[in-house]
């Protein structure tokens, strides 16, 4: 089938947008290329099997309430059929679009300003959900993006705001940003994806008031802030995570008051070919196996006052971690034995005699979880046992 191509609207200065309606099912592909169309699809379901199903390809285009439906086969990661294609699309708009059966959701390029907002997609694993490339102050917000390789894949898009999205089953990140700065992360859920999510490459990137939990695998991690450049990372939620944040050649990063609950290993700092240095204050360490495991002997980083569910009672205040964590670092398949009683024996030697510890960092004003927030695993015990004492006695 040959693509639709809609043209023919002039809008003229002082006159309304021009407007499409579709109704009832469409087939595609369809291309867009007139200034400032209003496309209204409510209602409407739009089927592609080839190529990509629905193109936009000029300035302040604006697509609502659209249920889209396939595209063509091609998975490659960067070039995907996708089921929306925005390509010179400046300021362009979709809004509350579903799309189902397609490689990739939304590929966006070239197109600065654009915004995606109200998005719900499930993907077939392949490719990215929302691929945006140099498109810089571009939007994804308030969107469900699930079953895709990345939720959300962007490059070289400086100023863009990813915000309010719920990532989540995504094979391997919730979202991806590279070589890109001034990126603004906040306010998303981000659950069970294969590995978890990732700022790599860029500068000056904000990452802040996000969840992030449930990112199991054994390098399953909520957060990996690699070679990037004065990225903050501030009061997000780490929980439940294999690990939950890793600094890799991470320069200038400021990590403050984030809560990191139930991980595995809840802070990491590596390095792969450069260095580390970081800020990390007013954090809150709880109900994690290690809260920091350092794999970088020259890190700069700098730890002060952080609560600790742990806090020790030494009177030279420290870190509470310890040597298992740093081989865990290297190797986190040796987290099989983290309960063994060899291991248990050490950890209670090294509280008792912080010389023993192959890793320490200093925290200058630590301090303990107030009781109210400090995890209190005894009072769920006897809980339970109440529970089934009193289904005991009423049978």
């Amino acid at each position: 089938m040959r693509p639709v191509l809609i043209l023919g609207f002039l809008a003229l200065p002082g006159l309304a947008a021009p407007v499409l309606r579709l109704e009832g099912e469409v087939r595609g592909p369809l291309v867009l290329s007139t200034p400032n169309l209003v496309l209204e699809g409510k209602g409407a379901v739009l089927r592609g099997n080839k190529g990509h199903t629905l193109s936009l390809l000029a300035p302040g285009i604006k697509v609502r309430g659209l249920r889209v439906v396939g595209a063509g086969p091609e998975g490659d990661f960067f070039e995907p059929d996708a089921a929306i294609y925005l390509s010179g699309c400046e300021g362009c708009l979709l809004e509350d679009v579903r799309v189902e059966e397609a490689p990739a959701a939304v590929r966006v390029e070239d197109s600065p300003g654009a915004t995606i907002r109200g998005l719900k997609a499930r993907g077939l694993e392949g490719s990215p959900g929302v691929l945006v490339y140099s498109s810089p102050r571009a939007r994804v917000e308030g969107s469900h993006l699930q079953g895709f390789m990345d939720g959300i894949y962007v490059e070289y898009s400086p100023g863009m705001g990813i915000r309010g999205n719920l990532l989540e089953r995504n094979g391997r990140y919730g979202f991806h940003v590279m070589f890109s700065w001034q990126v603004g992360i906040e306010g998303n859920l981000s659950r069970d994806n294969g590995v978890g999510n990732a700022v790599m490459h860029g500068a000056q990137n904000l990452v802040r008031g996000n969840r992030l939990y449930g990112h199991k695998s054994p390098v399953g991690y909520g957060l990996l802030v690699q070679d990037e450049r004065e990225t903050e990372v501030r009061e997000n939620l780490f929980a439940e995570n294999t690990l939950g944040l890793v600094l890799m050649d991470a320069q200038g990063v400021r990590v403050g008051g984030n809560g990191f609950r139930e991980n595995g290993t809840a802070l990491r700092i590596t390095r792969e070919r450069g260095g580390n240095s970081a800020w990390v204050e007013k954090n809150a360490f709880q109900g994690n196996l290690y809260d920091l495991a350092v794999d970088d002997p020259e890190a700069k980083a700098r730890v002060v006052g952080n609560l600790y569910d742990r806090a020790s009672g030494l009177p030279v205040p420290h870190l509470p971690t310890g040597s298992f964590a740093l081989l865990l670092a290297r190797q986190p398949e040796l987290s099989l034995f983290a309960l063994s009683p060899g291991i248990v024996l050490w950890e209670a030697a090294e509280a008792q005699v912080p010389g023993l510890r192959l890793v320490a960092l200093a925290d200058a004003r630590a301090a303990s979880l107030p009781k109210a927030v400090a995890f209190r695993g005894h009072w769920i015990i006897l809980g339970l046992l109440g529970g089934v004492l009193w289904w005991w006695r009423r049978t």
